[in-house]
C-alpha cells in the first residue's frame, strides 16, 4: 500500500469504529479459512477520491461495521499493488469495487461498483 493511504487508514482507526482492513490478500484469505469467515475485498485506485471517501463514511461509524468485522476479512487492495492477489477473479475496470467471497474464493453476493453509500451496502449484507 502506498503511505499515504496506510496514513489515511491510521488516522481512521484512531479516531472511530471502523472496518478492520487487511492489505494482504492470501493471509487475509487464510484467516478467512482458520476463523470460518468470508472475504470482503475492496479495489481501489490510489489517489481516487470516491475511493477514500468511502472509507471515511461508508465503512466508518456505520451499524453494519461490527457485523462486518466479525463476519469478514476485510481487504485493501490498490490497483496494481505488488501484493498478489487473484486480478481474474476480482477483475474490473471500475473503482471502487467491493467483491464479496467466501474463504475458498466463491461469490456469495453481487459486487458493487463505484462509489457506495452506506445505505446501500448496508441493504447488500443483509
Amino acid at each position: 500500500m502506498r503511505p499515504a493511504l496506510l496514513l489515511l487508514l491510521l488516522v481512521l482507526m484512531l479516531q472511530a469504529d471502523h472496518v478492520r482492513w487487511q492489505g494482504d490478500y492470501e493471509k487475509a484469505r487464510l484467516q478467512a479459512q482458520q476463523e470460518q469467515k468470508e472475504l470482503l475485498v475492496m479495489l481501489m485506485e490510489p489517489a481516487c477520491s470516491a475511493c477514500t471517501k468511502m472509507l471515511r463514511t461508508t465503512f466508518m461509524d456505520q451499524n453494519y461495521i461490527s457485523y462486518i468485522n466479525e463476519n469478514y476479512v476485510a481487504v485493501l487492495i490498490t490497483k496494481a499493488q505488488t501484493q498478489s492477489y487473484p486480478i481474474e477473479l476480482l477483475y474490473t475496470l471500475e473503482y471502487p469495487a467491493l467483491f464479496f467471497l467466501d474463504s475458498h474464493e466463491i461469490y456469495t453476493k453481487d459486487a458493487l461498483f463505484g462509489y457506495i453509500t452506506p445505505e446501500t451496502l448496508e441493504r447488500h449484507l443483509k
